[in-house]
Parts: C-alpha cells; structure tokens; sequence
C-alpha cells in the first residue's frame, strides 16, 4: 500500500578539532625551538585527524535478502497481473486486489488463480466473512459483496463516500460489516442480511484502518499519531498513544499492533487493557506497508524491506529480509503471502 508519511530528517554530526598554530608558509623549511635550558626542541607533527566509524545496522544480524528469501523458502509465486495488494483470505483460498478492474482468487492447495472477479477500481481495503468478500469499488463509490461460492458480486451497497487518504478501512465482525466513509471519522455499519447501511456514526476521529478483538472496534489516527478503540456504538472509548503516522493495524497473537510510518516501529497494545506493552524498533521509515499476524509473529512488509517478522513471544525482530517486493502481507495456511506490485505476482513463502 503506497501512501505518505512525514519525511525523514537525516542530520550529520561533525566533530570539530581543536584550533592549532599556523603552519609555516608554503616551501618555509620546519624550524626548530631552543628550550630555557639552551637544548634543542625537534619540531613537532601534527596530530592525527581523528575519524568516525560508519554507525554499525542496529537489525545488521537478522538481515538478510530477498534473494534468499525467494532462495530457500520460496512454495510458488502466482502471476495475477495488474498491481496486486490488499489480501483477505476466505473458504481456501486467497483473495487479491490487483488493480484496474479485478479481484483474484488464488486457491490455497494449487497456488493457482481460479476466478478473476470485475470490480469497478477496487481499493484500499478487502475483507471477508458472512460466506462473502467485501471489496470496496472507487470506481462505482459502493461496497461490493463477492459471494465465495459462485465467484459473482451479488450486491452492491451505495456508500456517501470513500476516504481519499483511506486504507485497511473495512473490516467485519461477527454481526456487521463497518467501513470509514470519508476522512473525517464518519463510520458506517452495514447489515449483511439486508446488504444496507444500517446505521452511520460520528466518531469525531480522523480514523483510517479499522480491526476488531476484543469486542471492539480499534483504528488508527495517523494525524494523532493514536489508535482509538470504537465501541459497537460508534463512541470512542480511548484513545492511545502510539508511533508516530500509525496507518496499518493488525489484531492476532494476543494484542493489537500497530504499524507507524514516520519511524519505522510497531507498537502493541494490550487489548483487555488498552495499554502499550511494547514498541518494537523495526527501522523500516516511509511510505506505503501493511502488517498481519500469524505463526507465532507480526510480519510487515514496507518498501525496500519487503519482509520483517518479529517474534510475539519476545516483542524482537527475529529476520527481516530487504530488496525488491512487498505491498501486501498476511500469514494464511500456513504460509506468508506476500503481494508484490510492481512485479504482478503474489509470492508464497515458508514462515
């Protein structure tokens, strides 16, 4: 997923030498100075300009390339075409944006495509549940509902609007389906009995990707630099402060993580508690990524490191893997699932 964040400031720190007397001028031979005592004094040298070692990669021992990534855990790598991102995963198999007018069905036991569904622009989010894959539609500005049974779109719901700066804005719980519907926090909860909306909340927050644990619903505010736990009421419960420009959100081994793109760290909260328990540094800063959960860890892909996992147990980054890939990750059957946009496939890896 390719979308801003604030820029990164490098500074250079120059260390500075202590002032010296002036050399003689250029060709005047080096003379030498005659002690109190009447000895003579040889002249002296100058002394070594000192020099800075390069700031040793803090992650430099779990790094490693995509190359050998692809190398040894390498299971398949689907050609879907377009630009694949944004992954749900429903009934075996693996359902896929991949720009333009499409989503792809990979199944899970062939790694091969087998429906190529027509949405209307489909993006910034895909979901799944209720035997259904939900794929917001720019194109048309509505809900698409997939049935996962016939492959064919079987509903499709009308929505006020689609965040311009929206993305992982949908998710469903086990009643409802709920989606941000501009950029202001209007919040919208849809039946999927009557494929309508049912109801449409303030929630007063600039929310962005939404998840659901706990009993609630949990977004991020990447201009409040926050995550805001919803109630089934649309009212905010709390708001928690977390890394700088949070976007992506994910819930699973246990908490809620969030993925902040100013610095390049995922934070964890404590869903029974609402407390930070952890920020975990990644060094991973810029636009764009996505994080899942799944197999004991986080995983999260952002640009020129396509795949970093940090073990749940111990709050650590265990690998992490750099070079060309990444948009999309999540951990399904086994298996981290990796969207790879500019290379029009959906890479299949062993965790």
């Amino acid at each position: 997923m390719l979308r801003g964040a604030p820029a990164l400031v490098l500074v250079a720190v120059l260390a500075a030498c202590s002032a010296s007397p002036s050399p003689a001028g250029p060709g005047s031979p080096a003379t030498a100075t005659t002690s109190p005592a009447g000895s003579i004094r040889a002249p002296s040298s100058a002394p070594p300009t000192p020099t800075s070692s390069p700031t040793p990669e803090p992650l430099a021992s779990v790094t490693h390339t995509m190359d050998e990534l692809r190398a040894t855990r390498l299971i398949a790598e689907v050609d879907v075409g377009g630009r694949p991102d944004w992954q749900t995963t429903l009934q075996g198999a693996l359902w896929v944006t991949a720009g333009g007018p499409a989503v792809v069905r990979i199944d899970e036991k062939s790694n091969q495509v087998t429906a190529r569904i027509d949405v209307a622009d489909p993006c910034f989010s895909l979901a799944a549940g209720f035997g259904s894959v939900w794929s917001p539609s720019c194109g048309d500005r509505e809900l698409d509902r997939i049935d996962a049974g016939t492959n064919k779109i079987v509903a499709r719901i009308p929505l006020a609007g689609i965040p311009a700066d929206g993305e992982g804005q949908l998710v469903v719980t086990k009643d409802s389906v709920w989606m941000f519907t501009d950029d202001h926090g209007s919040l919208v909860r849809i039946d999927p009995k009557r494929n309508a909306v049912a109801e449409t909340f303030s929630t007063g927050v600039d929310g962005d990707a939404l998840v659901f644990a706990e009993g609630a619903l949990w977004a991020t505010v990447p201009d409040g630099d926050a995550v805001v736990q919803i109630g089934m009421d649309g009212k905010v419960v709390r708001s928690i402060a977390v890394g700088r420009g949070p976007r992506f959100i994910a819930a699973g081994e246990g908490a809620i993580w969030s993925l902040g793109q100013a610095d390049g760290d995922v934070t964890r909260i404590d869903p029974k508690t609402g407390k930070v328990v952890a920020t975990i540094q990644l060094f991973v800063p810029g636009s764009g990524g996505c994080i899942d959960t799944g197999g004991g860890a986080v995983w999260v892909t952002m640009p020129e490191t396509p795949v970093s996992r940090v073990d749940a147990r111990t709050n650590t980054v265990s690998e992490r893997f750099t070079g060309v890939g990444g948009d999309c990750i999540s951990f399904s059957d086994g298996s981290v699932w990796l969207s790879n946009a500019d290379l029009g496939t959906v890479a299949r890896f062993r965790p």
